[in-house]
């Protein structure tokens, strides 16, 4: 059953702040300054009364949105336990007010876990603990002592040294991802991008340094429980030790699939809940907003459709009602921000030229839904076609007055809301599936399901036998027989997505780093492209000489950025006035 705040919320009737009593629930919300609002999400414990608070400071970059999930499980957790439980986003990151490339990012962040202190304070309980992941706990530690007494510190895979964590991620980036231009001076982590100043002031930090009069407890991974480092932080904090399990998967995954350590999640939850006085002592009061204006944006929370997907909406006062929309999809298994929180950064941008944003979660992902032990949401369902049609269909507009955008699986869905409901305009970025109609056995690899038995070993084998017939024939096959594949499913043909695209007449851009220029190459798209030149409405593809897939690479990224304006310019009529990338990257129309 829906909360009355919840139908509120979606009905748009919620005051832009309120306080009042909760008998428990989950509540997305901004908090903090007016001006620079921080978002969070607090659970209050069934019953309304607590027995504490606890403050979850996040990772940053990819680890931030990787653990989205995960720090949402160790909240129901926490909150299960009878504590009040605040996740929220630092100052310039997630949904949070504020640019990632400021030269103060990291003063902000840390007064950013302050604020977020404060917050659960005044909700009414006294008693607040930390729990800090990565990054996150070398930044809780660096400001402990300025959050008053502190019930309990949870370090968890802890980040020690600021420098070696700079070193580290920089050399990862380097390694996986690209390596920048010299041309632009910020410094790129995986995930994230920092002004030089804030690089510095992060490298600084020492979390061994810290001391707290506070019960601590230090999880890590089995590989750096015995560094010198962390031994240093033990000592220091004269902490409680946990060896942890599974982290690569949750932390490094290898793919989109990130793997929720529901074990270890239950020990830091069961250990933090236990340094709490054991009864419930305060009514818990929480105070929404749930939207803000600055800067002449307006920002609001939204539940859209019978599934209630978590979206914001961004709008201006040039922006008028049923006017031009743009909806962002999400990728993966990803929340809303977007590569390297681009969605976020052209929804704050978009409206000050008259463009309305939603940005969303699909089933499964971000604020959609509870999460459970042992999630995995499927990367492609029927479930996340629903959610990809609700999106347009709830936002706000008709159709032909959408531009749809998404990356990689978000380009799918986008294509596929597009195909359906015949939008005005689509970005696909980075576009691996050109499947139309989706069989089972053919997607196989991109699924990543755990399953055993006889039905799994069969599709294994199908879909191994079928992509070696596929290559060893395709250097042969007439072009005719390909769509005739392709059309039952069997094979990617991008002409049959981009046809049906042209036919509807939507305005499609597509978009691709070198290695998805390859596959398209490889499934004969620019055949499909000539075939094409003769309708109405043309799709344009254009290859980038460099970057990454996921635009973790800075340059590219800024490369698409501008690209993506421009195809909202044309789309809408509306110029567009947005500063030029600082390394220009080389295309080629194909």
């Amino acid at each position: 059953m829906n909360s009355p705040r919840t139908a509120s919320l979606r009905n748009g009737s919620v005051p832009a702040e309120s306080s009042s009593r909760t008998a428990g629930g989950k509540y997305p919300m901004w908090f903090g300054p007016s001006d620079a609002p921080l978002f969070g999400t607090v659970h209050v414990p069934s019953g309304g009364r607590a027995r504490g608070g606890v403050v979850l400071c996040p990772p940053l970059g990819k680890e931030q949105v990787d653990s989205y999930r995960g720090m949402t499980l160790l909240a129901q957790k926490l909150c299960a336990e009878g504590l009040v439980v605040l996740r929220f986003d630092y100052s310039g990151t997630g949904d949070s007010w504020g640019d990632q490339d400021r030269p103060d990012a990291v003063a902000r962040w840390q007064r950013s876990i302050v604020e977020a202190v404060d917050y659960v304070r005044g909700c009414g309980p006294r008693e607040v603990g930390l729990v800090g992941l990565r990054a996150g706990a070398l930044l809780a530690c660096s400001v402990a002592a300025e959050c008053g007494p502190l019930t309990a510190l949870t370090l968890w895979d802890p980040v020690v040294k600021g420098r070696s964590y700079l070193h580290e991620q920089r050399a990862l980036y380097a390694v996986s991802v690209t390596t920048d231009s010299d041309a632009d001076p910020r410094v790129s982590i995986i995930g994230a991008v920092l002004h030089p100043d804030s690089a510095a002031n992060l490298s600084a930090l020492d979390a061994a340094k810290t001391r707290i009069d506070a019960p601590g407890l230090v999880a890590t991974r089995p590989e750096r429980s015995d560094s010198k480092p962390v031994r240093k932080l033990v000592e220091t904090l004269s902490a409680q030790e946990h060896t942890l399990t599974a982290h690569d998967d949750f932390l490094e995954p290898s793919d989109f699939e990130v793997i929720i350590p529901t074990s270890d999640i239950g020990h830091l939850a069961t250990w933090t809940a236990s340094k709490f006085p054991v009864a419930p002592t305060h009514d818990v009061e929480v105070t929404h907003r749930s939207r803000f204006v600055v800067d002449g944006i307006h920002e609001s929370i939204e539940h859209l459709g019978p599934q209630e997907l978590f979206a914001i909406r961004s709008t201006s006062d040039r922006c008028l009602p049923g006017g031009p929309t743009v909806v962002l999809y999400p990728t993966a298994n990803e929340h809303r921000v977007g590569p390297v929180r681009m969605w976020v950064e052209l929804a704050r941008l978009l409206p000050r030229f008259g463009i309305s944003t939603v940005r969303f979660d699909r089933r499964g992902t971000g604020e959609s839904g509870a999460v459970t032990d042992g999630e995995l949401t499927r990367l492609y369902s029927d479930e996340g076609n629903e959610d990809a049609l609700t999106a347009v269909r709830q936002s706000g507009t008709s159709p032909d007055n959408v531009l749809v955008a998404g990356m990689c699986s978000g380009s799918w869905y986008s294509s596929f809301a597009a195909r359906e409901l015949g939008v005005r305009a689509a970005v696909l970025l980075n576009t691996l599936d050109w499947t139309t109609r989706r069989l089972e056995f053919v997607k196989r690899s991109s699924m990543h399901i755990e399953e055993a038995g006889l039905r799994a070993r069969t599709l294994d084998r199908l879909h191994h036998r079928g992509v070696r017939i596929k290559d060893a024939l395709q250097p042969r096959m007439p072009y005719a027989l390909w769509i005739w594949l392709g059309r039952r499913g069997l094979i990617q043909v991008p002409e049959i997505s981009l046809r049906i695209l042209a036919d509807r007449h939507v305005q499609t851009r597509v978009l691709l780093s070198p290695s998805d220029t390859a596959w398209f190459e490889a499934n004969r798209g620019p055949e499909g492209m000539r075939r094409l030149q003769r309708r109405s409405s043309v799709p344009t593809v254009t290859s980038f000489e460099s970057g990454d897939h996921s635009l973790y690479g800075r340059d590219l990224r800024e490369n698409v950025r501008a690209e993506l304006l421009a195809a909202t310019s044309a789309a809408f009529d509306i110029e567009i006035a947005a500063p030029s990338p600082p390394v220009p990257v080389g295309r080629v129309r194909l």
